[in-house]
């Protein structure tokens, strides 16, 4: 009875203190500012390992914003990681890189990723992006064409005319003897091209081993290796464009040789629009890689030979085609 006499007192003022430190906390938490200079936790935040490849592309851009290159290289690495051919992560990462002086490092990335898809689009142009932007500024070095007068020239031009013509008719044998007269008159890359298209399929065999020959005749022409690759293309589309890849790494000579790039670009492009359009995924950044290489190649032969008319009407196709998929 002592005991509890004695603890009733004791109680009876712990309560009462814990009630002016409840009044007192409640004038605190009225007048409460969070201080600017402190973080404050933010319910959204995700933690890096849990993110997307978005997030991460977003991560990097701030790091890359906050000039810590470095962390930003590794978030674009985590970005691969979700998704390894996410069209602006692979972008940014390069661009990085190469403002970085890191263009072997880079170069051997993306020629490794290629070659382990060589049927994609967005690997190629992945692959020849930086040497685009390193050649950029650089005068494409052009092959040296047979001076023609002006009556071969206007001949040439009329029976290319007539060839195409006659062909538009109906009348293969008749356009094909316009274009064999034509090549007797001005020995020209376009003319050899327009005598590959409108060869019959049994020629082809014979066809390929004749500009076969005639580009190991003279390796160092990029517009011969052209022709043989125009040729090959009609049975073997990576193949032609293996040929073509290593000729403008090698930076041959040659108009035609980039014009050939951008026209086997576009045509497989196509091949993959329509699975493109029906929302595959792989297909659209393949598709628009093929595209964006394709514009890239036969924008430059149109700065370099603006009076040429083989860059116009393909170009119209690459933009309408890449807008279809945007």
């Amino acid at each position: 009875m002592r005991l509890l006499t004695f603890i009733f007192p004791v109680l009876l003022l712990a309560a009462c203190g814990s009630q002016s430190r409840d009044d007192y906390m409640d004038d605190v938490w009225d007048n409460y500012e969070p201080s600017r200079d402190r973080p404050t936790y933010d319910e959204r935040y995700v933690p890096p390992s849990r993110m997307n490849a978005d997030q991460l592309v977003e991560r990097a851009m701030r790091a890359e914003r906050d000039q810590r290159d470095d962390q930003a290289r590794v978030d674009y690495h985590a970005a691969f990681r979700r998704d390894r051919w996410h069209p602006q992560a692979n972008r940014r990462y390069q661009d990085l890189m190469l403002r970085n002086g890191l263009f072997d490092t880079v170069w051997q990335e993306y020629l490794d990723l290629w070659q382990a898809e060589p049927a994609r689009g967005d690997a190629l142009w992945f692959h020849l992006r930086p040497m685009l932007e390193r050649r950029a500024d650089q005068p494409m070095p052009l092959a040296r064409e047979p001076k023609l007068s002006p009556e071969q020239a206007e001949r040439a031009n009329a029976l290319s005319n007539e060839a195409r013509s006659k062909w538009n008719e109906g009348d293969d044998a008749g356009a094909r003897e316009a274009v064999k007269q034509a090549l007797e008159t001005a020995d020209l890359p376009e003319l050899h091209r327009l005598r590959i298209q409108l060869a019959p399929a049994e020629e082809h065999p014979a066809l390929l081993a004749e500009y076969a020959e005639r580009a190991e005749d003279n390796p160092a022409s990029g517009d011969n290796l052209y022709l043989h690759a125009r040729v090959l293309a009609l049975t073997d589309p990576a193949a032609a464009l293996e040929l073509l890849r290593a000729g403008w790494i090698l930076d041959l000579p040659g108009w035609w040789l980039r014009f050939g790039l951008g026209e086997l670009c576009l045509e497989q492009g196509d091949k993959q629009l329509a699975a493109a359009l029906e929302g595959n995924q792989d297909a659209q950044r393949s598709a628009q890689g093929w595209y964006a290489t394709a514009e890239a190649f036969l924008t430059s032969c149109g700065a370099a030979r603006p009076e040429n008319g083989f860059t116009e009407e393909l170009l119209k196709q690459v933009i309408t085609q890449r807008g279809r998929l945007e």
